[in-house]
């Protein structure tokens, strides 16, 4: 016999509201924050900095304190909780920092975390017109022609900085698996620099691929993020004939690894 279903109480509904005007509120606070910051405040910083590589630097450091302060909005108007461990292995050398991606403020994230991060991007931000100026001050990978990205990839690696990419390419649907792409995986093993895998998990769907902006569960989300050590890809180059094949083995353990993270949170 089916039990019925219980209605959600009226306090839960309220709650529900708020997060779905809360969400409306803070979509518009970032479309016109990245205006502002890609139109005003970064070639401001820029025009007081000399040399190029430290005008790009400055550029990701004003993006990182936009994302840190959109972020910290978000929790304080209760759109949802987080709790992030590991937090120190962000801070590494001469990493690419792998991420799965199940919400669409998975980057804005781990750009408010990252110092200095240098991000892999969809073309289709870099030609947006709200996204696109603060994309190319900062130097931003536009993830494209592949050479090329490795060819930036390991520029960044050579001055002992971190890149950050999302193998999947889009967001990851309401639990459906994580579908790691090959890209990461060339970048790491054709620049022999070290991996950092970091797991999101979120208890309720949020801003998921498909959702509308205000389709907000009836329970108040909590994000999970789980930050690994870094590892060297070495020993995998080694055992390998050729780089297209350390890349085939990097991305099987790769996709191994997010399998097993899901299935064990149950978001598999």
């Amino acid at each position: 016999m089916a039990a019925e279903m219980p209605l959600p109480t009226l306090p839960s509904r309220l709650n529900r509201h708020w997060r779905q005007l809360a969400a409306g509120f803070c979509f518009i606070v970032f479309g016109v924050g990245a205006l502002v910051v890609g139109s005003l405040i970064i070639p401001a910083a820029r025009l007081f900095t000399p040399g190029a590589e430290r005008r790009r630097a400055v550029s990701r450091s004003v993006i990182r304190g936009g994302m840190r302060a959109f972020w910290r909005t978000m929790l304080i108007l209760r759109l949802f909780r987080c709790d992030v461990r590991g937090l120190e292995h962000l801070d590494a050398d001469r990493v690419l920092i792998i991420a799965n991606h199940p919400t669409l403020i998975d980057a804005v994230l781990l750009l408010g975390l990252i110092k200095d991060a240098v991000v892999v991007a969809k073309r289709e931000l870099a030609e947006n017109l709200v996204t696109g100026p603060a994309v190319a001050a900062a130097g931003y990978i536009v993830n494209a022609d592949g050479p090329a990205m490795i060819a930036e990839a390991a520029r960044v690696f050579a001055r002992g900085g971190r890149v950050l990419v999302f193998p999947e390419s889009t967001r990851t649907p309401p639990g459906g698996l994580v579908r790691v792409q090959r890209g990461a995986a060339n970048i790491a093993v054709r620049t022999g620099c070290r991996v950092v895998t970091v797991t999101i998990r979120v208890s309720n769907p949020l801003l998921y691929k498909g959702a509308a902006w205000h389709e907000m569960p009836l329970e108040l989300p909590r994000f999970e993020v789980e930050v690994k050590a870094p590892f060297e890809v070495g020993g995998i180059i080694a055992a390998h004939e050729s780089l297209a094949l350390a890349a085939r083995d990097l991305n099987e353990r790769l996709q191994e690894f997010y399998d097993t993270e899901m299935a064990a949170s149950g978001a598999a």
